[in-house]
């Protein structure tokens, strides 16, 4: 890295402020510098001057050559394949720093080119998709391409890519601004030259146009000690293993393994290869062996490792994921860079390798408990994959059944007395039961269930468990005498346990039934948009049940301080780049709770006001983007890269991505094509329950003045957060499994005339100066 000039502290003042000598003040009489003292130092400081000139024109001194670094390069081999037929990587997990790596590109299984074209993009890339494909609604993986001009000797000779341009066409088509052939530009830039071994180290190194500087054939890995005495960087492919049992269905594969025979068969040649490339590299190399793509049509994590100088035994982690022992395919290209001394382009999206050691304390001294860790994230991204749309389903299901079951309950005329209450109560109970379903989801990973035999059975034990005793802190608190007790509890549970896990590294949310999924590798840390759609609703209810009791009180103006004050801290955990680190999520918080507190104020939504609001929230939202901007490019989050691809003319581009991404979504199936009418019809029974016979909510708005005004503003948020996010669709169907019982729950309690003495009176405390607050806050 080129380091600036400083002067030096003996240098005049004039000169270390920025000030010429004619700006100084002249010395007083009597306190000048004589003739001879002047004139030594002007030849001092003109000696000065003459030596920063000569050292500014002279040619500067040879730097040392970096340590020399090798990427030995596979396809499909997990921790898992680790074993007594693979001593080569059972060594490596002795003395390694190990991760899994999320290789996802742009299709649900990554082919094997498409995890090498992620090295030279440093983004998600992908070949284009083979007809055969297309014609069985199967994922079909190429042959690798061919590489001409090969040359068999020591440092190898230049090669081109057969089929570049189609690589390029690619990633044209999609919607990640890859750029094929980034790494080898970048290097060629430099002044860096690096040797390919075998045809995936290819493309890896390939500059923009397809051509390789140095090439050499696949069978030539003996030869890789030999060519770092010319470039200090070596690529090695040392096969690709496929799955016949896990093959895309009705079509067979050509021509993609490169040796016959099983998947273990495959990965002991593999290991073979990468033996053979590793022998006799010299003692300050630093290595990294990774595992790019999958063996087959399902999608798993896979094998990485580090070892060399500043890699002891224990993990890696990166700035991409926040995650220990969980790195990306994309971290690769920023880790050769900064091994190197080359700079990174701005269009890099990954961070580097950083070790955590086993002799610091921050990993096990054991490797049977560094494998573990690794073998565990692999586990638990499986085993909770095959579940995740059946609970989606279910959660739909039940949540439609439990409304089913309260239409017919508030339409029905039950005997009046104590059995009508009971069974208002026992429906408002089961609705907090749907409601307490979401945060269980996150909390049954407290608990390993992914290790058991049986893994379904165990999180669904998992998630009644926590959702018993949710409910039992709902309805046994003394929150429970509270008219908006139930729903201000679960509200709450919801909200803190989501912040306490964002603080903490987001580990309840990784592998979860309604969390972040490894394998699919668009969030690792933060709140996704599911864990935003819960939060954001969860600490708006928990406002509008603070600013109820307050303004019962009379406490108009304190309500809306806790309204503001609840907002803010909500939204600061949600945009924080060291937390939620959510982008879309600020541009629907920040307006709903400022209206809530408009509304509690009892304020006038004018059009001025409004607008405030909207330019308010994008001032903060670009405050903090710009200061995370600011942050070293590999600390910075998607804040701070939205910052950078504006700099580079991209926003209009992500804008339409995310435009484009939602707009897909609702017209994927004709059920997705109900959800806009639904939503409307939705936001009209809340805002005016009774011209839709809602009478049961009607009664709880009624009692509760301010949950009027909560609905309205819980509806402008997913409004905004579906508009703003991609796959934005999502946001106002999640926020719905919590609102939606706890609306129903409080509803049967306005229903029920025999509720707790409190609630009773609270209800005999009405007046009419709440209700002309409700009529008085609407819009001009």
């Amino acid at each position: 890295m080129p380091h600036r000039a400083h002067l030096p502290e003996s240098a005049p003042p004039s000169h270390r402020a920025g000030r010429t000598p004619a700006a100084t003040a002249r010395p007083a009489p009597g306190h000048g510098f004589g003739p001879r003292r002047g004139t030594a130092v002007r030849v001092a400081l003109g000696a000065l001057v003459a030596g920063l000139l000569a050292l500014l024109v002279a040619p500067p001194a040879s730097a040392a050559s970096p340590q020399p670094v090798v990427v030995v390069g596979v396809t499909g081999v997990r921790w898992s394949d680790v074993g007594p037929s693979t001593p080569t990587l059972q060594r490596l997990a002795q003395t390694g720093a190990l991760a899994d790596v999320a290789v996802r590109s742009v299709r649900t299984a990554t082919c094997p080119v498409e995890g090498w074209l992620a090295l030279s993009a440093g983004r998600r890339a992908g070949d284009a998709k083979d007809p055969r494909a297309v014609v069985a609604g199967n994922q079909v993986c190429r042959a690798l391409p061919a590489v001409s001009g090969e040359s068999g000797e020591s440092g190898g000779g230049a090669g081109v890519v057969q089929d570049w341009n189609r690589y390029v066409a690619a990633a044209t088509a999609e919607k990640f601004s890859a750029q094929p052939g980034l790494l080898g530009d970048t290097l060629a830039a430099a002044g860096t030259c690096g040797t390919a071994v075998g045809p995936g180290a290819a493309v890896a190194l390939a500059r923009s146009d397809g051509t390789v500087g140095s090439y050499l054939p696949a069978d030539a890995v003996a030869q890789v000690p030999a060519t770092l005495g010319s470039c200090p960087l070596t690529v090695v492919d040392v096969g690709s293993v496929r799955d016949p049992a896990d093959a895309p269905r009705g079509d067979a594969e050509q021509g993609v393994a490169t040796v016959p025979g099983d998947r273990a068969a495959l990965v002991a040649a593999a290991d073979a290869a990468h033996d053979a490339a590793v022998a006799g590299l010299p003692a300050d190399a630093r290595v990294l062996v990774v595992s790019l793509a999958d063996s087959g049509r399902t999608p798993h994590l896979q094998l990485l490792a580090a070892t060399g100088p500043g890699f002891p035994a224990g993990w890696v982690r990166t700035g991409s994921t926040r995650q220990t022992a969980l790195v990306q395919a994309t971290d690769l290209t920023p880790t050769v860079l900064d091994l190197l001394g080359v700079p990174g382009p701005s269009a890099l999206v990954g961070s580097g390798l950083r070790p955590l050691s086993s002799a610091s304390g921050a990993a096990p001294s054991t490797v049977d408990d560094r494998l573990r860790k690794v073998l565990d994230l692999d586990l638990a991204a499986q085993r909770v994959q095959p579940l995740v749309g059946p609970f989606f389903t279910g959660i739909v299901a039940a949540q439609l059944l439990l409304y089913g079951v309260a239409a017919v309950v508030l339409r029905r005329r039950w005997a009046e007395g104590s059995a009508r209450s009971r069974v208002l109560r026992w429906v408002g109970r089961l609705a907090v039961v749907f409601a307490s379903v979401p945060v269980a989801t996150y909390l049954a990973n407290t608990w390993p269930w992914w290790r058991s035999a049986h893994p379904l059975a165990e999180v669904v034990a998992a998630v009644a468990a926590y959702v018993v005793v949710i409910v039992a802190v709902v309805t046994l608190g003394p929150w429970r005498r509270l008219p908006l007790g139930p729903l201000g509890a679960v509200s709450a549970v919801t909200a803190v346990v989501l912040a306490a896990d964002i603080v903490t590294g987001s580990r309840l949310q990784t592998a979860s039934l309604m969390g972040l999924q490894p394998v699919v590798a668009g969030r690792f840390y933060g709140f996704s948009n599911v864990a935003f759609a819960l939060f954001a609703t969860a600490v708006l209810l928990v406002a509008v049940v603070v600013a109820d009791a307050l303004v019962r009180r009379g406490r108009r103006v304190a309500a809306a301080a806790a309204v503001a004050g609840i907002g803010v801290v909500g939204t600061a955990l949600d945009v924080a780049p060291r937390w939620g680190s959510d982008f879309g999520g600020p541009l629907a918080m920040l307006p709903a709770f400022a209206v809530l507190t408009l509304l509690v104020l009892g304020l006038r939504l004018s059009w001025r006001r409004l607008l405030l609001i909207g330019v308010g929230t994008v001032v903060v939202l670009a405050a903090v983007s710009v200061a995370d901007w600011l942050r070293p490019a590999e600390d910075r989050t998607h804040l701070g890269r939205f910052v950078q691809t504006v700099a580079d003319g991209g926003a209009l581009q992500v804008i339409g991505r995310k435009a484009g991404q939602n707009l897909s979504i609702l017209v994927s199936s004709p059920l997705s094509l109900l959800i806009p009418f639904a939503a409307v019809f939705v936001a009209l029974v809340l805002m005016r329950p009774s011209s839709w016979g809602a009478r049961a909510l009607q009664r709880a708005y009624d009692d509760s003045p301010t949950l009027r005004h909560g609905t309205t503003c819980l509806l402008l948020l997913l409004a905004i957060g579906f508009a703003v996010n991609d796959s934005g669709t999502v946001i106002p169907a999640i926020g719905a499994t919590l609102a939606g019982p706890l609306l129903i729950a409080t509803s049967m309690r306005a229903l029920d005339e025999r509720q707790p003495p409190a609630v009773s009176a609270e209800r005999d405390r009405r007046t009419w100066a709440a209700r002309a607050d409700d009529s008085s806050s609407v819009q001009e």
